[in-house]
């Protein structure tokens, strides 16, 4: 009888501890189910804040954006004097194309480079361009678009410097100097044939310079810059520690159907840097190209970003001290400050 109790209890004790491990399994299993939907309801409650916030951030940064282009508008008709065919074609720009993924001015602004100071080449007239007071390693510059000035090449000359000069328009060079090594073929483009031109990656090459760097390179070209500058390489342009050009926007149709002036300009910016833009020759005279306003032709110097750090540029352009048509016609060439409404 008392095995039989003992068996009972045994048993009631066992069907006790089976009925404990469902019931603490079921809490588990009910604890767990709590926990999974309290997540899933703070992960919605984060998100739906997190949505709600990044549209309020979002509105305000557009809301900012707006206004600091509202800003810039107000800045560049201060800058114009409130004229507006000095400023409608920027505001149109600033207002269409606020990326900055077409427009054409911000490719042009010049920076400061630190610790360089500007020098001007050549005599005060056409044909003299700023550089840097850093020639540094430099044995070899390229000058196309020669005609009758040779006092640029000149001052290169003489710091030591050969010039390879080419100007297929002309006979002979007005002057002559032991650097100058010229020849009487035009620049053109990669691809194009032309009986008495090349394209400058066969004419470094001809000249065996494909492995130097650090040379400079002046085109002058009238509006073939662009034609003979869009193909080349750009290990070919990152061979010229300077690259000054002399940008003539002439042709609308050619800007508009292929972004010509825009490519090429983008393609120069990507490794230089300009410190140097001025107007030439066409005080006031602005070419309208889309939602572009710009000298029809504008000079543009640039230095290699590769070992050179830039700065915000304080000077009011045009500058004076490198200005010749201050010299030449008693006025200075157009305001170019305009330029300062694409700062960052």
């Amino acid at each position: 009888m008392d095995n039989e109790i003992e068996q009972f209890k045994i048993i009631k004790k066992e069907k006790h501890n089976e009925k404990e491990n469902r019931n603490c399994k079921l809490n588990i299993i009910l604890n767990f189910q709590f926990i999974n939907l309290l997540l899933i309801l703070l992960i919605s409650f984060y998100l739906s804040q997190f949505i709600f916030f990044n549209d309020q951030n979002k509105q305000k940064t557009e809301e900012k954006s707006k206004w600091t282009i509202l800003e810039k508008i107000k800045y560049l008709r201060l800058l114009t004097n409130n004229d507006e065919k000095s400023y409608k074609g920027i505001q149109e720009c600033l207002l269409n194309d606020p990326d900055q993924k077409f427009c054409i001015y911000h490719l042009i602004l010049p920076k400061e480079v630190i610790g360089k100071q500007k020098t001007l080449l050549g005599e005060k007239g056409d044909g003299c361009y700023v550089l840097l007071d850093d020639f540094e390693n430099i044995k070899y510059a390229y000058s196309f678009g020669i005609y009758t000035n040779t006092q640029f090449d000149k001052a290169l000359a003489d710091r030591g410097i050969d010039v390879y000069m080419y100007d297929h328009t002309i006979n002979s060079l007005p002057y002559e100097n032991p650097k100058f090594h010229w020849k009487k073929i035009g620049l053109c483009g990669v691809g194009s044939q032309h009986p008495d031109m090349k394209n400058l990656e066969e004419l470094i090459a001809e000249n065996g310079h494909s492995k130097e760097k650090n040379m400079i390179l002046k085109i002058d070209i009238e509006h073939w810059e662009f034609e003979s500058i869009i193909n080349l390489k750009e290990e070919t342009l990152n061979q010229f520690k300077y690259i000054l050009i002399e940008y003539h926007f002439k042709d609308e149709k050619e800007f508009n159907d292929n972004n010509l002036y825009y490519n090429v300009l983008k393609k120069i910016s990507k490794n230089h840097q300009a410190y140097y833009t001025r107007c030439n020759g066409d005080r006031g005279h602005i070419a309208h190209f889309g939602h572009n306003r710009i000298c029809h032709i504008i000079e543009v110097c640039y230095i290699i970003k590769e070992g050179n750090k830039f700065k915000k540029d304080e000077n009011i352009y045009p500058i004076y001290e490198f200005d010749y048509s201050v010299a030449q016609r008693g006025r200075a060439e157009m305001n170019l400050n305009v330029l300062k409404v694409f700062e960052e």
